[in-house]
Parts: structure tokens; sequence; C-alpha cells
């Protein structure tokens, strides 16, 4: 919870200078570490390049297994980057892939 609560807090910049590269290295902890927000988190930031180098398939891919654990949030992003418009289609395809 650590690694996830610093990230946030470079992320946002509230506390000390913003740094996107710095907060997306301890979201990558998080994540390691099972954390939800996390990978919904990091998963944005490769989605638009904030911090990282963009990569749409890296985002579609945590977002796949943030949905994995339940987070509506993820199983909507999931589905935009798997295609958009059908969203039963997506979450089937997710749900074949995480077995």
């Amino acid at each position: 919870m650590a690694a996830f609560n610093l990230a946030v807090i470079l992320e946002e910049g509230k506390l000390v200078p913003e740094d996107n590269a710095r907060a997306a290295r301890f979201y990558r902890l998080a994540v390691e570490r099972g954390n939800v927000d996390a990978m919904v988190n990091l998963g944005l930031m490769l989605e638009t390049g904030e911090g990282v180098t963009k990569d749409s398939s890296a985002a579609r891919a945590i977002f796949r297994k943030a949905a994995a654990e339940g987070d509506a949030f993820a199983e909507r992003k999931f589905a935009e980057l798997s295609g958009g418009s059908n969203f039963e289609t997506a979450m089937l395809d997710k749900t074949s892939r995480i077995k």
C-alpha cells in the first residue's frame, strides 16, 4: 500500500513536485503486490503516455488484470481498448484469456 500511496503523491504533485515517471515506477511496484487501484492508474498512464511510453497493448493487458479482480472501471477501459463498441464481446475475450 505504501508504494501506491507514494505513487499517488508523486502523480498529483501536491506534497512534492509532480513526477509521473517516478509515480509509474511505484505503481508498478504496487501492481506486483496485487494492488488493483495501482493497476488502473498505471493502465491509464500507459494508455495516455503520461510518465511512460504510450503502450495501448500493455494498458489493455493491465486493465484486463484489474477487470479480472472485479474493477468495473477497468472492465470498461478493457472493453474500450478491445474495440469499444461491444462490451459483452470484450468481456468474453477477457474471461477466456484469464484462465
